[in-house]
């Protein structure tokens, strides 16, 4: 098709998509600076609305402060587990979920509004395209990462509040994705919370809508809901 990336392309932007994962385990060898700049350029290079850009990057290598952070956490897991009970409880205290000291390095993605001043194309009607874009980078950065070997595991238990006050980040910048970043000794062959029973993926068939929201998510006879539920559209793209 005119335009499209060459089949090898897109063979590693689809094998990167699917063989990505939420990494908890790390190994101690150390990122070489120059894969760490490949993958920051590359979330520098995500789509933002407005072209605001508004996202920074914290390199965090100082094992007290990550130290620090894994306090936080301890104490927001805590919390989050005050939610549970019975069995759910139980798996949910079995799952390790961060890797903030076994990774050589924390990677900290905020996001500055308002960047370029109160006057942002496309900020009108929706706030927080800012941190949106934001995300984008997010998810720039761990395709590349996956790309470059490395994992990537987002720690979501903390606090904005205290993350400010470890790392100083000034009132206005939103903190958007704590991620701690290294090599593995293997990618999982499924997401960890999949293969812990917690969770199940969703079949894209039963997230489709047809011209409203209330429309039916399966269109009888409707080519593209069977096609995203067929292994063959995958076919000369990915190994397995």
């Amino acid at each position: 098709m005119k335009n499209a990336l060459p089949i090898e392309h897109q063979r590693g932007l689809y094998e990167a998509i699917f063989c990505r994962r939420d990494i908890r385990n790390f190994l101690p060898d150390e990122v070489p600076d120059e894969v760490l700049a490949r993958i920051i350029v590359a979330a520098h290079h995500a789509a933002s609305v407005g072209f605001t850009q508004p996202w920074d990057f914290i390199v965090v290598r100082a094992l007290e402060r990550r130290r620090e952070v894994k306090r936080v956490f301890e104490r927001e897991r805590a919390r989050n587990a005050a939610q549970f009970t019975g069995a759910r409880l139980r798996k949910f205290l079995s799952l390790k979920l961060e890797g903030i000291l076994d990774a050589p390095l924390n990677l900290i993605v905020t996001c500055a509004p308002d960047r370029f001043g109160p006057a942002v194309l496309g900020k009108v009607s929706i706030r927080e395209v800012e941190v949106y874009s934001t995300c984008l980078a997010v998810g720039n950065l761990w395709l590349a990462a996956r790309a470059e070997g490395l994992g990537v595991g987002w720690v979501s238990i903390v606090r904005n509040d205290l993350l400010r006050k470890i790392f100083s980040i000034p009132p206005p910048v939103i903190p958007v994705a704590y991620l701690c970043v290294g090599y593995v000794e293997v990618f999982p062959d499924q997401p960890l919370l999949e293969s812990a029973e917690w969770a199940a993926r969703m079949p894209p068939r039963d997230l489709l809508h047809f011209d409203s929201w209330d429309g039916p998510t399966e269109d009888a006879g409707h080519k593209l809901a069977e096609l995203v539920q067929s292994p063959a559209i995958w076919r000369g793209l990915l190994t397995k």
